[in-house]
């Protein structure tokens, strides 16, 4: 989250009391989130995200938890929402992501080493969009009523716009590795 308040944005984690310099580009971010989701990456695969290879913490599982917090600042709105349903994913949307900041920014994502806080808050920023319409169709509920022509309808376009499951195996070994973080507490 950004902090106006400050004159600079974060550029390191902090891992038992010592700074550690990292990668702030959203390109490096992005992948570390869709590295996140690999139930076959170790620790070690994260190293990339510090910016001093020669300056990397001993404790590599409070590493982890330390670029965790920095990918995921806490956020005090909305309330009440827990963002547990995935409405984006930056690989399979990467050109409506793209030509959302293009269109709404004049950003070229390409060209760009946009601070990940800052495309964070641009990202949330997005109104009216193409990316805005296809995560409109993903939030799609139906109201449960008899499926009149604009239900059958709003229900193609969730199913086309729909992202893949998650493998519930995938899930499951998530859940472990983040238990396993947590020192078996969870």
């Amino acid at each position: 989250m950004i902090d106006l308040k400050k004159a600079v944005l974060p550029s390191a984690v902090e891992v038992e009391g010592i700074l550690y310099y990292v990668h702030t580009s959203f390109k490096y971010w992005i992948r570390f989130l869709e590295l996140s989701s690999d139930k076959d990456a170790t620790l070690a695969d994260f190293d990339f995200m510090y910016s001093d290879q020669d300056n990397i913490p001993v404790d590599r599982i409070a590493g982890f938890k330390a670029l965790t917090a920095f990918c995921n600042p806490p956020q005090e709105l909305p309330r009440g929402s827990s963002g547990d349903e995935k409405t984006v994913d930056y690989a399979i949307d990467a050109d409506y992501i793209f030509a959302a900041f293009l269109e709404q920014y004049g950003i070229d994502l390409v060209e760009s080493d946009m601070h990940w806080y800052k495309f964070q808050s641009l990202f949330r920023g997005l109104h009216d969009t193409k990316l805005n319409e296809i995560i409109g169709y993903r939030l799609w509920e139906s109201d449960g009523r008899k499926p009149d022509r604009y239900t059958r309808h709003m229900e193609k376009l969730r199913a086309a716009w729909e992202l893949p499951a998650d493998d519930s195996g995938d899930d499951e070994a998530l859940a472990e590795f983040e238990n396993w973080l947590n020192g078996g507490k969870g």
